[in-house]
């Protein structure tokens, strides 16, 4: 077996190797919008039926730390595109945010509310390179000057300013509604056609037509995103498996039913046309699970605290599966934490590019140590910072820092901090504040020291000059 993995480690080495190689890897990315940590079988559910999620972890590695780099979508997908943390690119809620209650003890900053056109993105640093590039689904970054045309990509399908859709249903939405989804009733549709289903058949349109040459799609499906609409089929199917673990809501099911078989239609695909051994495949999503809409609520993340929007790691942790051929391992899981600004570089090491192609201040490092199989990485902290109010103020403005297994969140309307040593206390339920002072002390520092190096924004009082 042992013989087996190092010779196709051999074989797949040239991707990454100094010499450009003969043909490199394509990448598919698939990015779920509000996907919780456990919404499927190979993430620990019971009620989701995931059989093509199922398949494809057991090609892939599993990551059971895997931490989007803010709670709710824009920023996140801005450090995925980017390598940089959102509070580097003072891009640090979704676009336009809500601002601040009247009752706000803070006033927000005055924040980035697009991706700037002067960021290095991953498919332009890929497109250089020779990848043939394509966004199709959800943008949310910016308006019409930033869309994904503008940002790298030779083909944009569906990509704009809207958050999620008027409907999941063609038209998408009437004419007049300004979260109509564009460009696709224009493209031609009929009644009953379903968005997920939509968006994958343009992705494997463009993994056909790209075939032979190198390529990368960047699959950023609305699902699943309120509005919670799905097939009436897949309702009724998914309505009739018992609730577990506090997930019940039958549409949202039937709705990550969509998003499952979207993942097998694709997988299917890529070993129709004999492209699996040279394709690299990220399956994740933007922010963990809804726990604030739907009756009953969209998903549970149990054990994990608290859902999207939140500090806690209900709203942090998302689910991520990477299949990198001849490297990962297939049914492997790694436990390390990771987060969203290390896709960038580590792809740009997977299709044997040098670092400095990548020519950007980078948040984010390599995994590849860690795809390999190696048990650590260069790292020991990670940082968020979210200087908004959510939800009507539910969320208040907070910084996080996780070292090691401790994590401090640091509230500023309240000026508490709590910490949670999540080795022992996953679901963060004893705060360690009182009784841990010198970690405490110790993740104040170094939380304080990233906020200064990243030139992050804080909220300010309000009546103050800055």
């Amino acid at each position: 077996m042992r013989f087996f993995f190092l010779l196709s480690l051999a074989v797949w080495l040239p991707a990454f190797s100094n010499a450009a190689p003969e043909r490199r890897p394509n990448v598919i990315f698939i990015l779920v919008d509000d996907m919780g940590a456990t919404d499927g079988g190979c993430f620990g559910s019971s009620f989701y039926d995931t059989p093509e999620l199922n398949r494809l972890a057991t090609q892939s590695m599993r990551f059971t730390s895997a931490y989007a780099s803010c709670a709710v979508c824009s920023p996140t997908r801005a450090a995925i595109m980017t390598g940089k943390a959102p509070a580097r690119l003072h891009l640090t809620d979704w676009i336009p945010g809500e601002g601040a209650p009247k009752s706000a003890k803070f006033r927000i900053p005055d924040w980035q509310q697009s991706l700037p056109l002067s960021e290095a993105t991953l498919p332009e640093v890929l497109k250089k390179a020779g990848y043939a590039t394509a966004h199709i689904g959800k943008w949310h970054l910016g308006g019409a000057a930033v869309f994904p045309e503008k940002q790298g990509f030779d083909l944009n399908i569906a990509g704009g300013h809207i958050g999620h859709p008027a409907s999941f249903f063609w038209p998408y939405g009437e004419p007049s509604n300004p979260q109509r989804v564009p460009g696709l009733a224009d493209a031609g549709g009929e009644a009953g056609e379903y968005l997920t289903d939509r968006l994958t058949e343009d992705a494997i349109r463009f993994i056909e037509a790209n075939k032979n040459r190198p390529f990368y799609l960047n699959l950023a499906h609305y699902a699943v995103h309120t509005p919670l609409q799905a097939k009436p089929a897949m309702i009724e199917v998914a309505a009739k498996r018992p609730a577990a673990n506090g997930q019940s809501n039958a549409v949202y099911a039937a709705m990550l039913k969509s998003v499952d078989e979207s993942v097998g239609q694709i997988l299917r695909t890529i070993e129709k046309l004999g492209l699996e051994r040279n394709t690299i495949i990220i399956f994740t999503s933007d922010n963990g699970g809804v726990v604030h809409a739907g009756k009953p609520v969209a998903t549970s993340n149990a054990p994990l605290r608290k859902g999207k929007g939140f500090a806690y790691e209900g709203g942090l942790r998302v689910p991520l599966l990477i299949k990198v051929p001849g490297v990962t391992r297939g049914g492997a899981t790694c436990d390390v934490p990771v987060i969203s600004t290390d896709f960038l570089p580590t792809l740009v090491e997977l299709v044997g590019l040098e670092p400095g192609e990548a020519s950007t201040a980078l948040d984010g490092l390599s995994i590849m140590p860690l795809l390999r199989g190696e048990s650590r990485v260069s790292r020991t902290d990670l940082f968020w910072h979210y200087p908004h109010y959510w939800n009507g103020g539910v969320v208040s403005p907070y910084s996080v820092v996780r070292s090691g297994d401790w994590k401090l969140i640091r509230f500023y309307e309240s000026g508490r901090d709590e910490l949670y040593d999540l080795a022992h206390d996953p679901s963060e339920e004893h705060d360690q504040a009182e009784g841990k002072a010198a970690k405490l002390e110790d993740l104040k520092e170094r939380l304080d020291a990233w906020l200064t190096r990243v030139n992050a924004q804080l909220p300010m009082p309000r009546g103050s000059d800055k």
